[in-house]
């Protein structure tokens, strides 16, 4: 567990390294000192003990060496250490001290292969014996000139060295505390460093975190002026950046979805329309096979064949008029016939229409009244824009009975252009209104094949009328159906 809350956690990883660096430096610098304590402690007591023998030296040359007693006991008091005196002819000298080492008996041996020198002598009230020792390393000689001596006196002056291993002592003991307060301070300084350091990394990883995930209502608010500092300015500018891509990409996506389904859309509009175009074309195609097929059998009525060779040939007039309106819906829809832009004159492009449709309503004893506003003016196609005009005045006579009234008008309808066809006695189901523009879409009332309707002219109607940005509506008024048209 421990293991892996450490590979997990960054502040874990750094808390323990640093913590472990403060220990060890800590440790290292205490064995430093312990090694360096006891020679830095000779060096610094033999400088200042070979200063006092120097200064001790010159103080002995005003005194013969019988009273110099007085001047070793303070010099020994002062510095703890251990002198003796060794005349010319290398023996040891009584001078009366208290402290000072007096001599034993004389002896002297030497030791020429270590270079010390061992003095038997003994302390003052003591009547053992005592080796002196002196060493090269160890213990400082000076030469003294007495007053009223020529020859020169040596004078041995060896430190007592117990004090380092004292102060050594003091530090092993002390080891354990020191280690306590080093650990303490260690991990203390480790969880500061290791917060200051991570905070903002974690900080800039929760952020990332948040960006994986496409949440961009936040901002870094690191003020630093470090790398750190610099990285949660740019993840700001990053995640702005990227919302308003993701932004741009949804509306895209939108536009593409509402696209994709405008296409879907259209396919199921073209799969419907050749549909019913099929449909539409099977009718009258069985029966012109059926009527030919009799003729030439000679079966029945059909042995008249005048009479059925010109209802076969209305069949086929029909089934031409379907097909040519098939062939203006199919390119129109594929965009492959140019549409002229140019001044329409909407009174004359009617009137025009009415004369051709004139004696269609005569046959059906249909009474005609237009109120035409001359001078007014629309921009389009003069083509197509007579066939619709001319299948809004077709569907008002067919759809009408003998004796109907069909009115025409043109003129500014709220401030636009606009026109109207309204035929009377005549009424459409209030369902059936929406449906009146699609292709195929007869209602029930007019199924009947007398109308000769194909269903496709109010659809034809209506494309033009999109490609010249006008609108077309139908509803029933109190006295018949009307049929206007907004540019």
């Amino acid at each position: 567990m421990l293991g892996k809350k450490i590979r997990e956690s960054l502040t874990a990883r750094i808390f323990l390294i640093t913590a472990l660096i403060l220990l060890g430096a800590g440790a290292i610098t205490f064995g430093l000192i312990a090694w360096a304590t006891p020679s830095t402690y000779t060096a610094v007591v033999n400088d200042e003990l070979a200063g006092q023998v120097d200064a001790l030296a010159e103080e002995l040359s005003d005194v013969p060496p019988e009273e110099c007693g007085p001047a070793l006991d303070a010099f020994l008091r002062t510095s703890g250490a251990d002198a003796v005196l060794v005349g010319p002819d290398g023996q040891a000298v009584d001078t009366g001290s208290r402290f000072a080492a007096q001599p034993a008996g004389g002896y002297q041996a030497q030791a020429e292969d270590s270079g010390t020198v061992t003095y038997i002598t003994s302390q003052p009230g003591s009547a053992d014996a005592v080796a002196i020792t002196t060493t090269e390393q160890a213990t400082i000689a000076s030469e003294v000139y007495f007053s009223g001596r020529t020859e020169a006196y040596t004078l041995y002056v060896t430190p007592r060295l117990k004090a380092e291993n004292l102060a050594v002592q003091a530090l092993v003991q002390m080891a354990p505390w020191l280690l306590l307060a080093l650990l303490c301070f260690s991990l203390l300084c480790a969880l500061a460093y290791s917060r200051y350091i991570t905070r903002p990394i974690l900080h800039l990883s929760a952020v990332a975190g948040k960006m994986a995930e496409l949440d961009f209502g936040w901002t870094c608010e690191e003020g630093r002026q470090d790398e750190i500092g610099r990285l949660g300015r740019s993840l700001n500018q990053m995640a702005g950046k990227l919302s308003g891509a993701l932004c741009q990409l949804k509306a895209s996506n939108e536009a593409l979805r509402g696209e994709v389904a405008l296409e879907r859309e259209l396919d199921r509009q073209r799969m419907a329309f050749f549909n019913a175009a099929s449909h539409e074309l099977k009718t009258p195609v069985t029966i012109l096979k059926g009527q030919l097929a009799g003729m030439l059998d000679g079966v029945d009525v059909y042995r008249d064949r005048e009479t059925y060779l010109a209802r076969s040939l209305q069949v086929t007039a029909r089934m031409e008029a379907l097909i040519g309106e098939m062939l203006a819906i199919s390119r129109m829809e594929a965009g492959s016939g140019q549409i002229r832009r140019e001044p329409v004159e909407l009174s004359a492009l009617l009137e025009a229409q009415l004369a051709l449709d004139r004696e269609l309503l005569q046959q059906r004893g249909q009474r005609l009244a237009a109120r035409l506003t001359p001078g007014l003016t629309v921009t389009g196609d003069p083509s197509l824009l007579g066939k619709a005009a001319g299948n809004l005045l077709s569907n008002a006579s067919l759809y009408s009975p003998e004796g109907a009234e069909i009115r025409v008008w043109c003129g500014l309808l709220e401030g636009r252009p606009a026109l109207t066809v309204e035929n009377t006695e005549a009424h459409i189901q209030a369902e059936a209104l929406p449906h009146l523009f699609e292709a195929f879409y007869r209602t029930e009332s007019s199924r009947s094949r007398r109308t000769g309707g194909s269903g496709l002219g109010l659809y034809l109607v209506k494309m033009i009328l999109d490609r010249h940005g006008a609108e077309c509506s139908i509803e029933n008024t109190e006295e018949g159906v009307r049929a206007a048209v907004r540019f």
